[in-house]
């Protein structure tokens, strides 16, 4: 007679029941060991979101004195602010972004050899990516305002090749037109390609702005200033054929 169908399930509860016993203390070690685990991820999840949380606050305290908060001091300079957020909370978002911003602070205040070391230290993290093409520009810019020319053209070139759809590239191209312009020989040619490029950028934009108008601005003088060199020719030209 074969066994019914009742019978082979009340057989398996059996046999499970028996190895269960025979296994009890393993079982118990697995199922313990589970549930720490699981608890300490729990834990450590809320406390990485509370940790993230309170340094979002403390940023907004950094950037706006008026929100107050008891860890950070409104009456140090921004950049003091913003540095003890990145100091407090390492491997946050908000601390990266602190990190940002205490460079660009740095730059306001005129301390711009800082400020090449912060923008560095930004480009350094792991998740800089968001304003890597802002924080290259600074740099870039304040190496130039310490008079770094050649350390900022490459800094500037690496804006124009990485970043060359972006807003920021199109700064670095007037930015780096300037630093050329200013040399005693300059390459006008490249110049002027920078400036077209730019000028072109902004106008697809619909709004020029600052770095638009400067474009044009530049590019308005180039022409000027190859006419007066080639009207000088055609006068001294005529003094010669006068005195011949």
């Amino acid at each position: 007679v074969e066994p019914s169908v009742h019978q082979i399930e009340e057989d398996k509860l059996t046999l499970f029941m028996e190895w269960l016993l025979a296994n009890w203390l393993h079982v118990v070690l697995v199922v313990s060991f589970a549930f720490v685990v699981g608890t300490y991820t729990y834990k450590k999840k809320v406390e990485a979101v509370e940790k993230e949380e309170k340094a979002a606050e403390d940023l907004l305290a950094a950037i706006y004195p008026e929100f107050e908060v008891d860890t950070v001091d409104p009456t140090k300079p921004a950049s003091e602010r913003l540095h003890q957020v990145a100091k407090d909370y390492p491997g946050t978002k908000a601390a990266n972004n602190a990190v940002f911003l205490q460079a660009s602070a740095l730059y306001e205040e005129g301390r711009f050899t800082e400020a090449t070391a912060a923008f560095k230290a930004y480009l350094n993290l792991a998740g800089s990516r968001l304003l890597a093409a802002a924080a290259q520009f600074g740099l870039a810019a304040s190496e130039d305002a310490v008079g770094e020319k050649d350390k900022a053209e490459r800094s500037y070139g690496v804006v124009i090749s990485r970043y060359g759809s972006s807003t920021e590239a199109m700064q670095a191209r007037v930015a780096l037109a300037k630093l050329i312009l200013a040399q005693p020989n300059p390459d006008t040619v490249k110049a002027k390609e920078l400036l077209l490029a730019a000028a072109q950028e902004s106008q697809s934009g619909g709004i020029p702005g600052f770095w638009g108008r400067e474009s044009e601005r530049m590019l308005a003088s180039l022409p000027v200033q190859a006419e007066t060199k080639a009207g000088s020719t055609e006068g001294i030209s005529e003094e010669t054929k006068k005195e011949e």
